[in-house]
């Protein structure tokens, strides 16, 4: 084999060494992209079922107290179904990260 025929040899298996390195690369981020388009969807679910429910709720207290006196038991029982409503969230969070 001359010379020429190695050396021509060398530039193919570099440029396949190059191809393959950009295709891998190309591959990693779609990944990334991939990976961070789910978190920005679950952080958006997230935020909305935070502001759907306990939020809503506790607007609710705020507004039905300072209106009217509202009872004790009554006020913790709201207080507890927004405490559940988090961590209902914070289950479905975690859930959703170790999927």
């Amino acid at each position: 084999m001359s010379i020429q025929g190695i050396f021509l040899l060398v530039i193919i298996g570099i440029i396949l060494y190059i191809l393959y390195f950009y295709l891998r690369l190309r591959q990693q981020k779609r990944h990334l992209l991939q990976q961070l388009q789910e978190k920005q969807q679950l952080t958006e679910k997230t935020f909305a079922e935070i502001h759907n429910n306990p939020m809503q709720t506790l607007a609710f207290l705020i507004r039905e107290i300072e209106i009217h006196e509202v009872p004790q038991q009554e006020l913790l029982e709201y207080l507890r179904d927004v405490y559940h409503s988090i961590l209902v969230v914070i289950e479905n969070l975690n859930d959703n990260q170790n999927e």
